[in-house]
This record gives structure tokens, sequence and C-alpha cells, in this order.
């Protein structure tokens, strides 16, 4: 991801760009040799947004020729976003593309920045925009982010429901759309991610699942490349990019009755690999390993996803299992265990499975807490623990190694030896650096709804 491109424009912005033009404002009112044609270099809309005397999102409605190579363009204003713009708005610019001129249609929708030129407005090609970027910068913070993406943050944040943040938390770019981001995964290579976006309604008075959709997004800008609807169903559930191009996605979902399906999705078809009754399952680059309820025991099963093959692997003593994160190496895997049902201490326990042996070995400790919480692999043998109170660490023998108090986000993910948590309820963005500490507070995100918080190195 280039400087510019950490922005998260779209494609027609690029090549609409922002820009410093081959022939300036004033060129509007001269004829144009027909040798020469507009030229724009990449934008930047928030700097826009800041220089331009007006903007807004509309359809144009009607275009007339005037004299000296000019043209107006008539507009419905659905939104203005900056400058007293009425419900129409006439805007002057040359009178074709060559010269800079605005290039759209009637009935099409766009964002454009303006000058004011004594009573009037004057726009042209490069500073037309999609509307989403242009309403973007109108509600969000400019991003600010160097480097690689790190982190993954889904929900609803104005115009965008996704976010990008690099490993100090900084905004990277803004992945722009409707509906709610619940899961990601990033694709081997780190060129794309794929995203599990979820869709609701009210139905009877109450607010209801639509539908789903899985979107392949460029990293680093998160500009969308391709969105493809899914069946009826519940998808809300683990997901595993398989290829370099997105074009292969495992996903596993299951219903409040244990129905679960893994699932291979392509942009043709989608393929079962797997059906049972099973609540969870974990997944690595290779293998989904799916934890099969029994009537007393769980059983873990592997499934290949590319030969497509299942084995079992063997039993788990400990019922209840779930929630099972493989560490980096995907050798172990670590979780909880909750028995429905049950009361006392010897309901919950702590767990850690080593997926090399046949069968496999499980590791249990008795936790002091019946419910509820997750475990977040720090490297290949030490992970941490959060159910509410402080950071537990423990290696992968399940010795506890340290204590991180102060910790109060509801969820949390690892990058290297630091975790960063998200609190839902007023956007702060929470990191501790393991096994020491101290937790402190990163940023707070910007105004919305944040649900989901993943990290693009898990």
């Amino acid at each position: 991801m280039t400087r510019l491109w950490a922005r998260g424009v779209s494609r027609s912005v690029r090549g609409l760009a922002l820009c410093v033009v081959v022939l300036v404002v004033a060129s509007l009112a001269a004829a144009v040799e027909p040798a020469r044609a507009c030229s724009c270099i990449p934008p930047d809309p928030w700097s826009y947004l800041r220089k331009a005397d007006g903007a807004f999102v509309g359809h144009l409605v009607s275009r007339r020729e005037v004299d000296q190579g000019r043209a107006v363009l008539t507009f419905d204003v659905e939104r203005a976003v900056k400058g007293k713009i009425g419900t129409t708005v006439e805007v002057t610019t040359a009178n074709n593309g060559a010269a800079c001129g605005i290039e759209t249609s009637v009935g099409r929708r766009i964002g454009l920045f303006l000058m004011r030129e004594g009573d009037g407005w004057v726009g042209h090609l490069c500073w037309q925009v999609e509307p989403a970027d242009l309403l973007a910068a109108a509600a969000l913070p400019a991003p600010n982010g160097k480097g690689p993406a790190m982190l993954f943050v889904g929900g609803q944040f104005g115009p965008a429901r996704t976010l990008a943040l690099d490993a100090k938390g900084r905004t990277l770019a803004y992945g722009m759309g409707n509906g709610e981001a619940v899961n990601f995964s990033v694709c081997p290579g780190g060129q794309r991610v794929a995203e599990v976006v979820e869709f609701a309604g009210m139905r009877g008075g109450d607010l209801v699942v639509t539908g789903y959709v899985i979107a392949i997004r460029e990293l680093p800008t998160l500009r969308l490349l391709r969105r493809q609807r899914l069946k009826r169903g519940y998808y809300d559930g683990d997901i595993r990019c398989a290829d370099e191009s997105g074009k292969k996605i495992a996903l596993f979902s299951s219903d409040t009755g244990a129905h679960g399906r893994l699932r291979l999705v392509t942009p043709r078809t989608v393929t079962t690999l797997w059906r049972g009754t099973a609540f969870y399952a974990s997944t690595t680059e290779r293998f989904a390993y799916i934890q099969v309820l029994g009537p007393a025991r769980e059983k873990l099963v592997a499934v290949d996803l590319r030969s497509r093959l299942m084995r079992s692997l063997g039993t788990v003593p400990v019922h209840g299992a779930y929630q099972l994160v493989p560490n980096p190496a995907g050798t172990r895997l670590a979780g909880a265990a909750f028995e429905e049902g049950c009361r006392g201490a010897a309901c919950a326990h702590l767990l850690v499975i080593d997926l090399r042996r046949r069968p496999i070995s499980v590791r249990s400790i008795p936790l002091p807490t019946e419910c509820c919480g997750y475990a977040r692999w720090l490297g290949d043998d030490r992970f941490a623990y959060f159910s509410g109170g402080p950071i537990r660490v423990y290696s992968a023998a399940l010795r506890l190694t340290a204590r991180v108090r102060g910790w109060t986000a509801v969820s949390a993910v690892s990058v290297g030896s630091t975790v960063l948590g998200l609190d839902p309820l007023d956007g702060r963005l929470f990191a501790a650096k393991l096994p020491s500490g101290p937790v402190r507070v990163v940023r707070r995100l910007p105004a919305g709804v944040p649900q989901v918080l993943v990290s693009a190195t898990g």
C-alpha cells in the first residue's frame, strides 16, 4: 500500500483523481487545442474537502452548452456537504473531458468538489469522485496510519463498515458499504482480505438477519473488488481465505440447534465439505478443525481445505470445549470448556490440544470461574486468557506465568506479544504488552458501532 492509496478510495477516483490539472480552471474560458488532454494525480478527498468552496452528492438533471467551450450542468442535490448549496445547483465546466470537463450521464449519482467563481460554481473532471469517498471525507477523520494492515474493525461507521488499522491502532483505510462486517480473513500473500457482511432489517417488530455477503477487498486500500451474496442460512462463523486471489473461501457456520456446516465458497459455486452436529470450528491456512458433538465427549475432526479429505483426530475428554484458537504454527489449539447446565468449579476448564500427536493429546486445568472466557496466542508456547478479570498468561503446558490487571475490553486480538482489545460501547481501543503490561488506551475509534476486532496476522 502506498501512502496515497491508504486513503481507502475507489479505483474510479484514481482515474478521475482530484489533482493538479494540466489545464487549470481558468482555461475553461478558452478553446482547448485538440492535442491536449486532462491529466490528474491521485486524490486525497480529506485534503480537497478542506480546500474546496463547496461539495455535494447529487444526480445530473440536464446539460446545456454555452459560449467559449463551456457547459453548464444542473444537478439535483442529494446532500450538500460543504457550502451554501440548495436542492439544485448549476455547475460551469469545460464542454469535454479532454479539457477536464465533468463527465457524467443524466441520472448518474456522483460526488463533486466545487470552487466559487463570482456568483456561480465551477467544477471539473478531477474534482469528480465516487459519492462514498466524498461522504467518507465529510464524516470520518483522515487516515493517518503507516505500514501494513495489522487489525480490522467491523461494524458501522457512517458510510464505512470496515476500518484497517496499523500496528499502533491508527487508521490506514476505510472500507465503504452498507451492512455490518462480522468477520475477516487475510488471504495468503497479504494482498486481499475476505469480509463476511451481515444485513439486518425489521420484521414483525423485531430486528432479524436478512442475508449475508462475502466481500473481497484489496489491501491495504480496502477497495472493494468483489461482492458475492450467499444463499439463505447462518454464516456468522469461522472464515478462512484459502488462496491469494480470494476466490476460495472456507466458511464454517452453525445455528442455535448445532446444525454445523463447512462450505467452500467460490465465485461460481458453494460446496459443502462437512455437515453434522457442531457449534464451533477453528481454521488454519490448511485445515478446518471441527468440534463434533457426541453424547458425552466431543470428537475433533480435521478437514483438509486443499484435498477436501476428512479424518478423525481423537476425542476431547473435557465436555463443552469451544472457541479453540490455533497457534501461529498451527500445531496447537487453546481455549476454554464450559459444560452446559453444570454448576460449580468442576464445570469450567482451560485446555490445550496438541495436534501433532495421533490421537490428539489434551491437557486441561480447572478454571476458577464457571463462564466465560477466550484465549489468544502470543507465540507458539504462550497464550493469554481473558475472562473479565486480570489477563492470565499461560505456557502451552498450562503453567500460569503472569497476570495483568486493568483490562476492561470485551474482545481481544494479539499482534506478536501485544494484545489489543475493543470496548464496543465507547469505541476505545486498549493495548497491553505481555507478560508485564500495563494496560493503556490507544485511541477512540470514529463515531459508530464497532462490533468485531480481528488481527491480520491470525
